[in-house]
């Protein structure tokens, strides 16, 4: 059984849904919890206690230990850190959750929302992490949990919300290389599952109920509490998530089509075998990728 005794666990956006899910698994196997939420809607405004603390009373019915924290990851991801350090004495885990949706189609008044999807997702996201950095270093066994999406490979209506989790799964493999020299494992989770954002998306109805039915929050978060385990050998992976069902996310390249004459024309002419994706190739796990050949 993976336990999380003497393990401090930050989770963001874990008043509801996936967030909250993780949360009480974590602290169910002995982790103490931040619970981080700001307590506004699916799409960004407002904000109230009330989600965070109804989720750090249930874990302290349940004999665990949480404290909430009611902070904007995008303003004062320092806070949240600092509420670990005081209420527990260390960090050994972050949960980077925290997110908004706003279905927005693209045009010329689609920046306000891109940016702030990208404050919430990303930024938010990154300065937890940076400002976890030091404490996950000196955990010993520090592990980074982020949240990217399996709509990264595209969906209508959602550009902002799609390029922010697309950026997620870049900063999780990049960073990975830095984490594996100072003993920190950087993760993702690209979850699907019936919550608040799936409720307000833009799905047919049938579809929301199929989620209902079938993709509970809880069987993501056992992927994420192996995730966030010291026992997690795994870096710079992406593992979707959903219904009980567990894949590996990669990008990767195919063999595609080489001339050293190339020509507009030719890239017509082997266009279907550029994007064959019979020779697909995923990328190389972080601790075995060679970079000898980037550039080449």
């Amino acid at each position: 059984m993976l336990s999380f005794t003497d393990r401090v666990a930050i989770v963001t956006g874990a008043g509801r849904g996936l967030g909250a899910s993780h949360a009480k698994l974590l602290a169910a196997r002995g982790a103490a919890v931040v619970v981080n939420d700001l307590g506004g809607s699916a799409a960004g405004p407002g904000s109230s206690a009330a989600p965070a603390e109804e989720v750090v009373a249930e874990i302290a019915a349940a004999g665990g230990r949480a404290v909430a924290n009611f902070d904007s990851v995008s303003e004062n991801p320092e806070r949240i850190v600092a509420s670990a350090i005081e209420a527990f004495g260390r960090l050994d885990i972050v949960v980077n959750n925290a997110g908004i949706n706003q279905v927005h189609q693209f045009g010329a008044d689609v920046m306000e929302s891109l940016r702030r999807h990208m404050e919430v997702h990303f930024f938010g996201m990154a300065g937890v992490t940076a400002a976890a950095w030091p404490h996950l270093i000196q955990s010993g066994s520090g592990r980074v949990v982020n949240t990217t999406s399996p709509t990264l490979i595209g969906f209508p209506r959602q550009t902002p919300y799609v390029s922010a989790k697309g950026a997620i799964f870049g900063f999780t493999r990049t960073l990975a290389f830095e984490a594996q020299e100072v003993g920190i494992k950087v993760n993702a989770i690209a979850p699907t599952a019936a919550t608040r954002m799936s409720d307000e998306a833009d799905l047919p109805d049938d579809f929301k109920q199929f989620m209902r039915d079938n993709l509970p929050a809880s069987l993501v978060s056992p992927v994420v509490a192996y995730l966030a385990h010291e026992d997690c050998a795994i870096n710079g992976e992406v593992l979707q998530a959903q219904g009980g069902e567990v894949q590996r996310l990669v990008l990767g390249f195919n063999q595609g089509f080489a001339s050293k004459d190339l020509t507009p024309e030719l890239v017509r002419q082997h266009i279907d075998e550029i994007l064959d994706p019979a020779t697909h190739t995923p990328f190389a796990t972080i601790d075995k990728q060679d970079l000898s050949a980037v550039g080449k």
